[in-house]
């Protein structure tokens, strides 16, 4: 059983690397906390996410998590529960939501520190986890609330741990692996189990027969069980529908129907390569040589991104952060070659290095060019994200003088200086994006207007970021997607409407009514609700109107006598029919 085993590793981390942590910890706190709280929360699912938390301190329910005071049963509650609580510590703001996200962040860096160093020794651990730390997409995540970052630190803990057990013979080590794939499970449900399952059995399938049995851990199955189990049963006591709708609907269904978020088989491509800017065009060079048992620990990571990276492609379900996990160990490929180089490498050697910095030089140098003289089909999409327009200069140019300027001085730190560079203009320009994702007006205006006995009514528009900032349950004309199935488990709500005349005769027993709508709807609540609305607040191509709730006998008349067929042309209002 010990053959083809590495030494066994005495101690993940010594004193001597207390200096390599203290670094990693300046570039995450810059890279992942500076300004974190700044842009407003973005819809979807920053406003899903936080709205939930903050839905638990209201209804006192940890178990059973709310959305617009609905059951929302689609994920398992851990990244629910760490946002509540960073909410009842530092309040309900926009660094709090996000805290989680940039908290298992800087933890993964660590998680790729220790990996890097365990494999291949302090200074490729500590590159490994520079690289991870300045891939774009890894810093996007990381700022932002969704679960992929939280699931992606603890998927990546779990696995290095099974590998460490698997390669190393440490069999205490099995324990804590499964901690942390249970709550992997808790954060986003079994995908996690059937990763790990890939990639620790593709590894031993690889090096033979024999390492199979090392896969057997009844105890840590039953540790497993124990942990993510409780949670489960109490929800499925409480609804008996959930194991179908969990597991089927938002499991089985997204992987094998096209019904959430269908893509193409090669979507995932572009997207990694994407996300693991600006060192993408490091890739082919670093990857050279990993598919080989002369190194063991570079085989592993080329498993764990390739079995990622299959995985989710096979799926027929699709979004961009599910591919996020696989950056860890493409950092680790990446890191490990690096490091290798020394602070200055010879002119005769790295030949492909020096190609891939050509490459991205000449890419760098062309798409500055393409945006300081853009032709007609870029200005055209230039023009459609105008607030990024000034913000692109500076990353482009950075983007181009990096590779320029390693290649000219032959030295990692420039590498590492411009790639650090980049990555601190990263929250700038989710800033930026974020004034059109973010509809934090619409709810700030919402709670300072608001009254004893109003209500907040989405009228065939709904938002989870409105809902946040506001503090308001939404009164919607007919269901959200999403809200469906909690809408079935608890309809004695009340917050459907499957009219517009029941819309119109809620509004009229309200004090004051806001409306949620896009622009071109108007004209349709004018005539199922007669009145006047004034204009509160607007955000793209959607309105905040006003309506007061005095009922005469001509509109109790109009409203109780509707007959309306909603229209759904997407046009503008005409002038006659704006505010």
């Amino acid at each position: 059983m010990a053959e083809n085993l590495k030494p066994k590793t005495e101690n993940l981390l010594t004193r001597s690397d207390w200096p390599l942590l203290l670094g990693l910890a300046l570039v995450g706190v810059s890279v992942f906390f500076h300004r974190l709280g700044v842009p407003g929360l973005m819809d979807p699912d920053e406003g899903r996410y936080a709205e939930i938390a903050r839905e638990m301190w209201v209804l006192k329910d940890w178990l059973i998590p709310h959305l617009n005071f609905l059951p929302y049963l689609e994920k398992p509650p851990l990244v629910y529960w760490l946002t509540a609580l960073s909410f009842g510590v530092l309040g309900e703001t926009e660094f709090a939501a996000r805290l989680p996200a940039a908290v298992s962040a800087l933890g993964g860096l660590y998680v790729t520190y220790i990996w890097g160093r365990v494999f291949w020794g302090p200074r490729a651990g500590f590159v490994s986890a520079l690289v991870l730390a300045t891939s774009g997409g890894y810093v996007v995540l990381g700022r932002i609330l969704t679960l992929d970052m939280v699931l992606t630190l603890f998927l990546s803990l779990g696995l290095g741990l099974g590998y460490l057990a698997l390669s190393r013979g440490r069999q205490e080590l099995w324990i804590w692996a499964y901690v942390a794939l249970g709550l992997a499970v808790l954060t986003k449900g079994p995908v996690a189990l059937v990763l790990a399952a890939l990639i620790w059995g593709a590894w031993t399938l690889i090096l033979g027969r024999s390492h199979w049995r090392r896969l057997i851990q009844p105890r840590c199955w039953l540790l497993l069980t124990l942990i993510i189990l409780p949670w489960f049963l109490w929800v499925a006591g409480r609804y008996p529908e959930f194991f179908r709708y969990f597991l089927w609907d938002h499991h089985f269904g997204r992987f094998l129907t096209p019904a959430f978020h269908g893509k193409p088989v090669y979507y995932f491509l572009p997207i990694l390569a994407a996300l693991a800017l600006p060192w993408t065009w490091l890739l082919p060079w670093s990857l050279a040589g990993a598919w080989g048992r002369t190194d063991p620990d570079r085989l592993f990571c080329l498993l764990w991104a390739g079995v990622v990276l299959i995985f989710f492609s096979l799926s027929r379900g699709k979004l961009a952060p599910y591919i996020l996990p696989a950056l860890p160990p493409l950092a680790l490929l990446a890191g490990q070659k690096l490091a290798a180089l020394g602070p200055r490498w010879e002119e005769g050697e790295n030949r492909g290095l020096r190609i891939s910095l050509k490459v991205w030089a000449a890419v760098g140098w062309l798409a500055l060019m393409t945006y300081a003289w853009p032709p007609d089909w870029v200005a055209a999409k230039l023009r459609a994200a105008q607030a990024l327009i000034p913000y692109l200069a500076l990353p482009l140019a950075l983007a181009a003088l990096t590779p320029t300027l390693t290649l000219i001085w032959r030295r990692e730190a420039v590498l590492f200086l411009g790639a650090l560079l980049l990555a601190a203009t990263i929250p700038l320009g989710m800033e930026k994006v974020s004034l059109q994702r973010s509809p934090r007006g619409i709810g700030q205006v919402v709670k300072s207007e608001w009254q004893p006995g109003a209500a907040l009514i989405g009228f065939n528009h709904y938002s989870q970021v409105v809902s946040f900032y506001s503090g308001q349950p939404f009164h919607l004309l007919k269901g959200g997607t999403e809200l469906e199935f909690g809408r079935t488990l608890a309809p004695e709500k009340g917050l459907f409407f499957s009219k517009p005349g029941e819309l119109a005769a809620f509004a009229l027993t309200r004090p004051k009514a806001f409306i949620f709508l896009k622009a071109h709807d108007l004209p349709g609540l004018k005539r199922a609700l007669p009145g006047k609305f004034p204009l509160l607040a607007r955000y793209k191509d959607a309105i905040l109107v006003t309506y007061d709730g005095k009922v005469t006998a001509k509109n109790r008349f109009q409203v109780s006598g509707f007959r309306f067929q909603l229209k759904t042309e997407n046009r503008r209002p005409k002038t006659e029919d704006r505010l």
